[in-house]
This record gives C-alpha cells, sequence and structure tokens, in this order.
C-alpha cells in the first residue's frame, strides 16, 4: 500500500479469481472503516444479516486504468469497490486457463458468473461506455436470482445511428473534447489490450441497448457528460424511459470519459443508486 493510499484511508488490494474456468483480475478498494447501514433503512420483515454494499466497476473496452479515481474516490466514501479486469489474463504463472472472449456476450457472461458467487449485500453493477453495455447484459443475467442489484450506465453506447460507421466516426471526434491529456495514461492498457479493442466495439455496435433495457427490473441510472456525443441527452432519456424499472437520467459536466475528470460528481451517482439496491419501482 502506498503512502497515498494510507492519507486517503483506502486499502488496495489486486486479486487472480478463477470463474468457471477464466481468470480475472479483480482490483479491490476497502475503506479502512466501513459503515453498516442502519436497520432503520432495511426493508420490514427483512431479517438478512446487514452488510455493508458493494459497487462493481466494469470499464469501457477492458481498459481498467481510467476509473481508478472513481474506485478510490467511492472506497473514500466508505464504500466497498471492485474493478473488474476482465481482459488482463494472459497466461501468468504457468497456469492455464481460458481467457474472457472480448465481446459484449462473453465479457457479460464472466461478470454475471463473478457476480453470481459474490455474498448477499446490495450491490450497484456501474458499467461505463461499452462496459455500460456489459453491465447490462450482466445484470439481466443475474437479476432474478440477485434482487439486491442496481445498475448505473455512464456514457452508454452505441446509438441506433452510431451503429453506422458514417455516424460513430463523427462522434468520436467529439466525445473527448473536455478530457485531459493525462488520461492517455490508458494507453498502457490499450497496448496490452490492442487486438481486442475492435472485436468489442463491433460486438458493441451490434448490441441492441435500447432493446435489451426494457427488460431491466433492477433500478437504474444513465448519465453522461454534458458534452458527449456518444450519449447524448435524448439518448439517456430513451433508455431511462425504456427501462423496466425505476430509473432516471442525468447529465454532469465533462465529456466521455467523465468518471476519469469528474469522479466526485459520478460517484455521488453509485452512492445514490446503492441506496435503490434491492427496491422495487
Amino acid at each position: 500500500m502506498s503512502s497515498d493510499d494510507a492519507a486517503s484511508g483506502v486499502l488496495e488490494s489486486t486479486q487472480w479469481e478463477r470463474v468457471d474456468g477464466t481468470w480475472l483480475r479483480v482490483r479491490r478498494f476497502t475503506p479502512r472503516t466501513v459503515t453498516v447501514p442502519r436497520p432503520s433503512q432495511r426493508t420490514p420483515g427483512d431479517s438478512r444479516p446487514i452488510r455493508p454494499g458493494l459497487a462493481v466497476l466494469v470499464p469501457g473496452l477492458g481498459l481498467p486504468r481510467y476509473l481508478l479515481p472513481l474506485a478510490r474516490h467511492l472506497a473514500t466514501q466508505d464504500l466497498e469497490t471492485a474493478l473488474l479486469d476482465t481482459l488482463a489474463w494472459r497466461g501468468h504463472c504457468g497456469r492455464r486457463a481460458q481467457r474472457a472472449v472480448p465481446t459484449i456476450a462473453g465479457l457479460s457472461e464472466l461478470t454475471a458468473a463473478w457476480l453470481s458467487r459474490q455474498e448477499d449485500r446490495p450491490i450497484v453493477v456501474v458499467g461505463h461506455s461499452t462496459g455500460s453495455q456489459v453491465a447490462l447484459e450482466a445484470v439481466l443475467r443475474v437479476q432474478r436470482t440477485r434482487p439486491d442489484l442496481a445498475l448505473v450506465m455512464g456514457g452508454p453506447t452505441f446509438t441506433p445511428d452510431q451503429r453506422r460507421l458514417r455516424w460513430l466516426v463523427p462522434a468520436a471526434l467529439t466525445a473527448y473534447l473536455k478530457d485531459p491529456p493525462k488520461e492517455l495514461v490508458v494507453l498502457k492498457d490499450v497496448a496490452r489490450v490492442r487486438t481486442d479493442l475492435a472485436r468489442i466495439v463491433q460486438s458493441g455496435r451490434r448490441h441492441p441497448t435500447d432493446r435489451r433495457v426494457g427488460l431491466l427490473t433492477a433500478p437504474l441510472i444513465v448519465t453522461a457528460g454534458e458534452a458527449d456525443s456518444f450519449a447524448p441527452r435524448d439518448w439517456l432519456d430513451l433508455l431511462a424511459g425504456l427501462a423496466g424499472g425505476w430509473s432516471r437520467a442525468v447529465v454532469l459536466p465533462g465529456s466521455h470519459n467523465n468518471p476519469f475528470t469528474y469522479p466526485a460528481e459520478f460517484g455521488a451517482l453509485v452512492v445514490e443508486s446503492l441506496a435503490r439496491a434491492g427496491r422495487l419501482g
């Protein structure tokens, strides 16, 4: 643990977990002291043990590094956080296992299997960019058996028009206008998964987010930066309106990668969403 971690009161650790034959790297951010929900916050008649909530972060394009500021911020808010690095496996240490398939279906299957293994407690699944599509599909897979879930979709891709290259390219040219140069830290991850990026984007363009979100019963918040041309306001409103359960759309400052530039503002929505985990309607 670094001195910065100690100063912030956050414990950081990395674990390799084998999930149904696939290795998954999980970066955990744990507050030194965790605030347990008060009994008055619980549903009447619920006799389950009171456990603190968990935030699960699913990054876009399998590039986890840019979500580190958000993960650390959430942990400073007494929220245990897990950042899933689904494409990290490269056959380390001589261990044999299959690797996650770099598609929306493949990554959501792994994420759902991991969610199913977690202890019984409120969980908010937070997906960003193509990760929001992965998170949506993962929650759809497990929501019947895990009613304690909520979902946040940040900068959700792809609008119906942007599933065609003639509209996707112009959006890509303007989606990051308010993102700072320091965000290029993600290039370290790009070098690692560069052969997977095209498959994820191609899979995401084929994924009908607007038709799938209607199957969602878990609470949903959809959000994006005000200058995010990948996720304009009308797209957020459409997804929120189509959701099968409670939902709302929120526009935040910044552009596409505002979890990196505005972790406190984005994090407030995560905390709000967690408070709704397990509620109906």
